[in-house]
């Protein structure tokens, strides 16, 4: 099941899904589709699927690099 697509360059898109269940589990996959010339989207193996559980670490660690990456920027400005 489709979640959302975000646009990471003129050809390039973030597509998060919610995959079937595997093993009884269901995961989440966060993968780079190249964007084809027809504007059809192609999957690449640049990814990374994890657990539903696992969901809270990764936002908390994509938080930190925003905060992180937003200290640097008010330091240098």
């Amino acid at each position: 099941m489709l979640v959302g697509k975000l646009s990471t360059g003129v050809r390039e898109r973030l597509v998060v899904e919610i995959l079937d269940k595997f093993k009884g589990t269901r995961s989440i996959d966060c993968r780079i589709y190249k964007v084809l010339t027809d504007g059809e989207l192609m999957a690449t193996p640049d990814g990374v699927t994890i657990s539903p559980d696992q969901v809270t670490s990764l936002v908390d660690l994509l938080n930190e690099a925003m905060k992180k990456a937003r200290e640097k920027a008010a330091a240098e400005a």
